[in-house]
């Protein structure tokens, strides 16, 4: 083994094969990595066989790592403090070298700081050349080495918004998700883009290690494998990829980043269901703009209605004017209350795809609990969802423009009590608590 004096350069490298550098004190580990690649027949070369500084690597070693241009940097991480940082002084020094990281089992803080100092694959001891070859294999696809086509979707994204909070759009989106994967069998994931204080992971009860924004950081060198080490999988079979823990951090994802990732999502989901909640920021935007469906969850009390009202050109732009993109379901309905169902068509001027009924007590302790309803028996409103994703499972059509009012009497009556009176006015339905 030669230290890091760029001797061991073997020439007259063939170019059809991938360079690589293996970093590592280790004989065993040293062995392990040879056998991998002879056992696989990958079509890597070992052209600098380093031993690690005891120290981050300084500029004189990372001139000759550029100047041998390897494809895949194999470091062997047997002190994670220090050789995480030569891993970052590799990915920032020589950017477009695949590296992958060999080493003991690290906690989720440490992954993710080797992440994001640049490891694209770790592989855990014990190690076998097994483990090690599948790593390399990844690495030669993730370069295009390899045929990365296999597998890959051109998925449906169903978005769910709402323009006030307490809709239920969350309760909504977990339930379908969950029976839409059970319906169809088809690989579905669940993304929270209420960024500030999404709320996916705990309806579902799921305590997530990596959140949407730990993926925009990295999505420079984000594929297929690296992106599952950010999703987390539910008993169900579901795919959920959550919102951040801290609220502030989601200000600094911009839509084109979103854009990009739901675009990589697409491609290895048969169904991405994104959670937009309330917003209209420009992540929320990204989504409905390239979303097949957006449905428009509402409650039937005049708030709700005002605001998706207002909301609405904001929704034609993003369909480009296609009215079968737009699939309005009504939640928490109540024949009995102040708004009908002809009210809300009238006031929108487009039908009504669904409705849910009202069940607050139910909806609430399935909540609390972090159990999906749809996981728990045969309450109405689970029977009324299930029946929503076996519509959307079937591809029942979106909406329906209805002729248009002359005159919106709902709002029109809400803004003269309004400005009359100073006040809000409030239903019976408004009485009861919202569930989100």
């Amino acid at each position: 083994m030669n230290s890091f004096d760029g001797e061991s350069l073997r020439a007259g490298n063939e170019p059809e094969h991938l360079r690589g550098v293996l970093i590592s004190s280790d004989d065993d580990v040293r062995k392990i990595v040879f056998e991998s690649i002879q056992s696989g027949e990958l079509p890597i070369t070992i052209g600098l066989d380093v031993i690690p500084p005891e120290r981050p690597l300084d500029s004189e070693h990372l001139e000759r790592l550029r100047s041998y241009a390897p494809h895949v940097v194999i470091l062997h991480i047997a002190d994670p403090e220090r050789d995480i940082r030569i891993a970052g002084a590799i990915a920032a020094g020589v950017p477009r070298t695949a590296l992958v990281g060999l080493g003991p089992e690290l906690d989720a803080s440490r992954l993710l700081n080797a992440m994001r100092a640049g490891l694209g694959e770790y592989v855990p001891a014990p190690l076998t050349p097994g483990h090690v070859r599948d790593a390399l294999e990844r690495v030669m696809r993730k370069a295009g080495w390899e045929g990365s086509a296999e597998g890959r979707r051109n998925g449906k994204l169903l978005a769910f918004f709402s323009p006030k909070g307490g809709a239920g759009s969350t309760t909504v989106i977990t339930n379908v998700g969950i029976e839409l994967h059970r319906l169809t069998g088809k690989k579905t994931l669940l993304v929270d883009l209420d960024l500030e204080l999404g709320e996916i992971a705990s309806h579902m009860g799921v305590q997530p290690r990596f959140h949407f924004v730990d993926l925009v950081r990295n999505m420079h060198r984000m594929d297929a494998d690296l992106l599952a080490s950010y999703i987390e999988s539910h008993k169900s079979g579901v795919h959920v990829l959550s919102a951040p823990f801290e609220p502030e951090i989601g200000e600094e994802v911009t839509g084109e980043q979103i854009a990009r990732i739901l675009g990589l999502l697409r491609s290895q989901y048969d169904y991405v269901l994104v959670d937009t909640s309330k917003s209209l920021a420009p992540p929320a935007l990204a989504a409905l703009r390239t979303a097949d469906p957006i449905f428009l969850i509402t409650n039937l009390d005049l708030p709700s209605l005002r605001n998706l009202k207002r909301c609405l050109p904001i929704l034609d732009d993003a369909t480009a004017g296609d009215p079968e993109r737009l699939r309005l379901v009504v939640n928490r309905a109540n024949a009995n209350g102040l708004v009908s169902l002809d009210d809300i068509e009238e006031t929108l001027g487009i039908e009504v795809y669904w409705t849910l009924s009202n069940d607050f007590h139910t909806v609430i302790t399935s909540i609390s609990a972090g159990r999906p309803l749809v996981l728990q028996g045969g309450s109405r409103y689970a029977n009324e969802l299930k029946a929503l994703a076996n519509e959307i499972a079937s591809g029942a059509r979106g909406a329906t423009r209805v002729k248009a009012s002359v005159v919106i009497r709902l709002l029109s009556r809400f803004r003269s009590a309004s400005s009359r009176n100073g006040t809000e006015h409030r239903n019976a339905q408004d009485e009861v608590p919202a569930h989100d």
